[in-house]
């Protein structure tokens, strides 16, 4: 995001506005994630091959072009992957889809240092790098196309009636859905800008959204245990949630450079096992795409409401507010959820 504000000339509402493609294009592409599973995550590899090899090169309203087709073909790619996988380990699903973010907070992980590692300014690398990854996406679907065998037909939830779907899942989790993803891309998003807009050297400006996907990592490598993810799921409800208001409070009031890295880190820690565990939770009530689709809306819609603060109040760290307002309704929330899943445990050694 530094070097796209500086080669696009953007202001923060403006980036803002080109996360909001992004994530609304990568929930569009989470509708599309339907029929076949194999030839979907064809098409959305074919997608982004060809959005991350245009993405460099374009400007202005084809820049936006290009990343409404990232946006796409990621959607449909992610939402079909995690699909493929829950329908292949439908017994042991939690886990599985935190061992699947685990993999994609490596790549995350080590983005910043891929693309900014010689500087900002180094168009020419960042272009280099995005080429590449087209490459690899294109690879990426040859693959699926000779080698990988169709998923298993989904397996139907007894617990409500399929035709309510998401509907018939407690508010509290839709709320924890929408907004645990917006936490996630606004914080990794915003934090490289951030840190450079707060003065910090080029290492923390790199240092900071590498903290928050490192500690992305570190907790689903820790949750990817499934007797862990049992064990841990009322803390990652309640106290866990407690850390991550702490942590991004912190990000706000913080000015010293270690500090910045280590509330980064923290908020990653605490968002990383959120999301494949609200997955799995939902799963009781909806096996379907549709809340890929709210989380895709939460993804969008924190990411574009920072920009859009930061650039009416004059400061990013102003902005920052509203991933603080979330990771604050998700506590209130996963206190809700806790207690109710308490509730009926207890009900049910009753009845038994």
């Amino acid at each position: 995001m530094p070097w796209l504000l500086l080669h696009w000339s953007l202001q923060d509402s403006q980036a803002g506005v080109l996360f909001f493609l992004f994530f609304l294009s990568n929930t569009t592409g989470a509708l599309l994630s339907r029929g076949s599973l194999k030839w979907s995550i064809v098409r959305g590899s074919i997608c982004t091959a060809l959005g991350a090899a245009l993405l460099p090169f374009a400007a202005h309203a084809a820049a936006y072009a290009a990343i409404l087709l990232y946006g796409l073909g990621l959607g449909i790619v992610m939402t079909s992957i995690s699909l493929f996988q829950s329908r292949r380990w439908a017994e042991d699903c939690a886990a599985e889809l935190t061992r699947l973010n685990l993999i994609w907070a490596i790549g995350a992980c080590a983005g910043p240092w891929l693309i900014l590692h010689d500087g900002i300014r180094n168009g020419t690398h960042v272009q280099h790098v995005l080429i590449a990854l087209g490459a690899a996406f294109a690879f990426f679907g040859v693959w699926v196309m000779l080698f990988e065998q169709e998923a298993p037909a989904p397996v139907r939830s007894q617990q409500t009636p399929t035709r309510w779907g998401v509907l018939a899942t407690p508010l509290a989790l839709l709320v924890m859905v929408f907004c645990a993803t917006g936490v996630e891309s606004s914080c990794g998003g915003w934090l490289a800008t951030y840190s450079q807009r707060s003065g910090h050297p080029l290492g923390v400006t790199i240092g900071a959204p590498t903290c928050f996907w490192a500690g992305l990592l570190a907790s689903r490598v820790l949750h990817s245990s499934a007797r862990i993810g049992r064990a841990a799921k009322r803390f990652l409800l309640t106290w866990n949630l407690v850390a991550m208001v702490a942590a991004v409070a912190t990000l706000i009031l913080a000015r010293q450079s270690e500090t910045t890295l280590i509330a980064a880190f923290v908020v990653g820690f605490a968002a990383g096992p959120m999301y494949p565990l609200l997955l799995s939770l939902v799963y009781k009530y909806d096996n379907g795409n549709k809340t890929y689709v709210l989380a895709g809306l939460g993804a969008a819609s924190l990411p574009l409401m920072t920009g859009l603060l930061s650039t009416a109040s004059g400061s990013l760290r102003a902005g920052l507010a509203a991933p603080f307002v979330a990771a604050t309704a998700m506590a209130i929330a996963g206190s809700i959820a806790s207690r109710t899943s308490k509730r009926n445990e207890l009900k049910t050694v009753a009845s038994c």
